[in-house]
């Protein structure tokens, strides 16, 4: 009897331990369920949102523009020369002097030059009338026809000469051809005016060129249709393209184009110049602020709203100036992209848009490329 309550107290000991471990059990799954539902909730209470700036991406016009740089020259120019060698008499011209056509500019000393005249007008007197003389005793049968023929042929030969000598006097008064201004002055009276040597500029500054230096890529992008503008001392003047060389210039490799400017624009030959021609032009493209782009290695990417979710997304660009840049994929009109508070965001956080930190919302065109 002994033996069996023993036993019945050790059997309400085991179901009293079994109790109180299923009971300490269900509080200890009780409040860890409750401690995971707290955090979860801290966890919600707590999560960031971050405010942005969106714009509403729409499509618009994009042209491409290029920038080369050369001089200005005149369009007329005349470089005075001799054709032989002597002696300066007068200058009638300075720099900065302005001319008209057939104006004399300079005066070539005319003393040996006028004897050589008279020398040949002489020469060529006495071939005449040995040939008239010649003539008349051939008709009355004093001489052969071969002895008349060698005297008209000298007389020739001595009328050739007398032109040539008249015209070599003529050139000793040397003269503009063109209406302009003096840009070069080279010689004073008394020195020696060398055959071929430039004694006297003139340029027309009321037509004027510009010869701008552009590249291979370029080069074949450049017609007489491409609209071109010129850039100078802060002034900006339409050009047109008149020609342009398909061969490149030794050393530089760069290619000439000589672009036509306004008549009387006040540029001076000389002058450096700014030629911006406009070699591509796109139609219905997007085009996005340059400083919204993340680049992460090979990869460029921006944030756009997705709800109020900010989503990563991978773009590739194109032609890009003055702080934009076109988005050739990865982007369509109608995204709406994230355009300030960006920095700090990652894929999938919380957004609220359009607090005004750039004073901007959905609707704002202020950013349309």
């Amino acid at each position: 009897m002994l033996k069996f309550f023993t036993r019945i107290r050790i059997l309400l000991w085991v179901f009293i331990v079994i109790g109180l471990g299923f009971l300490v059990s269900t509080q200890v799954r009780a409040r860890l369920s409750q401690a995971e539902a707290n955090l979860r909730s801290l966890e919600t209470q707590t999560e960031t949102i971050y405010p942005v700036e969106t714009e509403t991406l729409k499509t618009t016009d994009w042209d491409t523009w290029r920038s080369y740089y050369g001089q200005a020259k005149s369009v007329h120019t005349q470089n005075i020369t001799t054709y032989e060698r002597e002696i300066v008499r007068t200058v009638n011209v300075d720099i900065g002097s302005p001319v008209k056509a057939g104006q004399t500019v300079i005066t070539l000393q005319v003393a040996a030059r006028g004897a050589q005249v008279q020398s040949g007008k002489t020469a060529y007197d006495e071939a005449v009338l040995n040939y008239n003389r010649l003539k008349q005793l051939h008709a009355k049968g004093g001489i052969s026809k071969s002895e008349v023929d060698a005297a008209y042929s000298r007389m020739r030969t001595a009328e050739a000469a007398l032109k040539s000598t008249q015209s070599s006097l003529q050139r000793t008064s040397l003269k503009a051809s063109i209406n302009g201004i003096v840009s070069a002055r080279n010689v004073e009276p008394g020195e020696v005016a060398e055959a071929g040597a430039v004694l006297l500029s003139i340029v027309d500054p009321k037509q004027m060129e510009a010869e701008l230096m552009v590249s291979k890529k370029d080069i074949m992008k450049i017609n007489e249709n491409t609209t071109v503008e010129i850039r100078v001392d802060g002034q900006t003047y339409n050009g047109w393209v008149k020609r342009r060389s398909p061969e490149a210039q030794k050393g530089s490799g760069l290619y000439p184009v000589i672009v036509g400017l306004p008549e009387n624009s006040g540029i001076l030959p000389g002058t450096y110049v700014e030629g911006r021609f406009k070699v591509s032009s796109q139609q219905n493209v997007v085009v996005i602020p340059s400083n919204v782009v993340i680049y992460r290695g090979n990869k460029q990417s921006v944030y756009v709203a997705d709800g109020n979710r900010a989503k990563l997304t991978v773009i590739t660009t194109g032609e890009g100036r003055e702080g934009k840049v076109v988005v050739t994929s990865g982007l369509k009109p109608g995204d709406s992209l994230i355009v300030s508070g960006n920095r700090v965001l990652y894929d999938g956080v919380g957004i609220v848009k359009n607090l005004g930190i750039a004073g901007k919302n959905d609707n704002d065109d202020s950013n349309e490329g």
